[in-house]
């Protein structure tokens, strides 16, 4: 445990400010860091949020008969429920779950417990879980202030991504991303016709003196400014690129002379493999810009749905606004079999079930990094991630790649996901590729590799 460090503040990770700067897809220079950053020398500022919240969401109000379900957390258990209208839980035909753990013990449900896994709950989660996961927050992004800042549980980080952009962006709104992105963010802003502004990344990820240059453009040119960037800092799908801490501190420095909100997707945080962990926007976020989207759907399964929002309670307030008429709370069950877990393991199995999570996934990637350094050599260009699932190919000599992954190489059985559609231009054309380590057995990974390097030949003799 003493080797593994939890948050960092004003110390710089050095593990994770070295890039991979032999790389050859693309170029990268180190920068030199910034100075360390101190949150206790930061001015106080107080963020009109309003700003952001477009003319939908802000006539929403509260929900009165879900403000009764919240209101059950502060009651005494023997009061007299007449204004609840919720079903008896003595007629569910569930008397005890027991979920088996892969080192053979038992999660058993029963009792009140069993009962809150199969109620309602309140919108923004279940309360024991919640203070479970403050604690997690502050042990790896410092010490949080919950008077200003809250936790809402959602169906994964997808469906807190979809409200803060069903509660945010208006039509045609500017929007800042990466290039290549993640699809499920994109494709939250089409319907909107959102101006989305490419940012290009190197093997660091995204590029700060282009964004600096698109909101100075934009300024110049008194054209709107965006009121949010979205970022996958670690690991990032599909890049594999994790952004510096100097990096962070200066686009969180633009975020505050913009006026710009973070939307900080990072559901491969806890899947890097470097020594030390990232330095989260979230713990040098002073101003209350920072919305943090977690999940648990890499680290514990996709299929319970759970996922979580760090933020400020403002606006977190109306994404529960927006959630009281949709999904009204994420899984009751998977949240309380969620805590139950949590509970049993402690920090300490918390943190061992994150380096097993870790070792088992380099362990894909060094297996899938030797299948590509024994047959791709020449015919691609690649950086090694230090994360994460994903491996993003160039491949050389080709200006278009799609024919290649969706014709070509499903004839040989193997399915890659070609780069055009995780651009976020996807109508360019793109010589990328991106395969991902984490299913795929050592023998298929050599031989799926093999037949790429087969498919790839043929593609430029064509």
């Amino acid at each position: 445990m003493a080797q593994y460090q939890f948050y960092s503040s004003s110390k710089e990770s050095t593990s994770m400010e070295r890039c991979s700067v032999d790389c050859i897809v693309p170029e990268y220079c180190p920068e030199e860091p910034l100075p360390p950053y101190n949150q206790n020398t930061a001015i106080p500022f107080e963020i009109d949020y309003s700003y952001f919240i477009n003319e939908i969401s802000s006539k929403r109000q509260s929900s009165k008969l879900r403000e009764i379900t919240r209101l059950l957390e502060k009651l005494p258990p023997d009061c007299i429920k007449f204004g609840v209208g919720v079903p008896n839980v003595q007629t569910f035909p569930f008397k005890k779950i027991s979920v088996e753990l892969i080192t053979g013990e038992n999660i058993k449900l029963q009792g009140q417990e069993l009962s809150d896994a199969l109620q309602y709950l309140p919108s923004v989660g279940y309360r024991p879980l919640i203070n479970i996961l403050e604690e997690i927050q502050e042990s790896f992004h410092g010490p949080q202030n919950w008077s200003k800042r809250s936790i809402i549980m959602t169906s994964g980080a997808q469906e807190g991504l979809s409200k803060v952009v069903e509660m945010c962006v208006r039509c045609n709104d500017p929007v800042i991303m990466p290039d290549p992105v993640y699809t499920g963010a994109v494709d939250l802003f089409k319907p909107y016709s959102a101006d989305i502004i490419p940012i290009i990344q190197d093997s660091c990820g995204v590029v700060v003196e282009e964004i600096e240059k698109v909101l100075a453009e934009r300024k110049r040119k008194m054209l709107p400014i965006p009121k949010m960037i979205y970022l996958n800092p670690t690991a990032s799908n599909p890049a594999g690129t994790t952004l510096p801490t100097h990096r962070k501190r200066e686009i969180y420095k633009l975020a505050c002379e913009y006026n710009m909100l973070i939307l900080e997707d990072d559901p491969y945080y806890y899947l890097h493999f470097e020594k030390e962990n990232p330095v989260s926007f979230l713990s040098m976020d002073t101003e209350g810009r920072v919305l943090r989207f977690d999940s648990f759907s890499k680290i514990m399964s996709s299929g319970l749905r759970v996922g979580f929002i760090t933020g400020p309670k403002t606006l977190l307030h109306r994404v529960e606004l927006h959630m009281q008429t949709s999904s009204m709370h994420t899984s009751s069950l998977s949240q309380v079999l969620l805590y139950k877990l949590l509970s049993h393991w402690g920090k300490n199995g918390l943190i061992s079930h994150f380096m097993h999570v870790k070792n088992f996934y380099k362990q894909k990637l060094d297996y899938m990094m030797s299948a590509i350094n024994k047959h791709l050599n020449g015919l691609a260009e690649w950086y090694e991630p230090n994360g994460g699932m994903f491996l993003w190919l160039k491949i050389i000599g080709l200006n278009d790649a799609k024919k290649l992954v969706t014709t070509r190489c499903l004839e040989k059985c193997i399915i890659l996901a070609p780069g055009f559609a995780l651009s976020a231009i996807p109508e360019n054309p793109s010589p990328y590729i991106r395969l991902s380590y984490s299913i795929a057995s050592p023998e298929e990974v050599d031989r799926g590799i093999a037949l790429l390097a087969e498919a790839i030949r043929e593609e430029l003799l064509d």
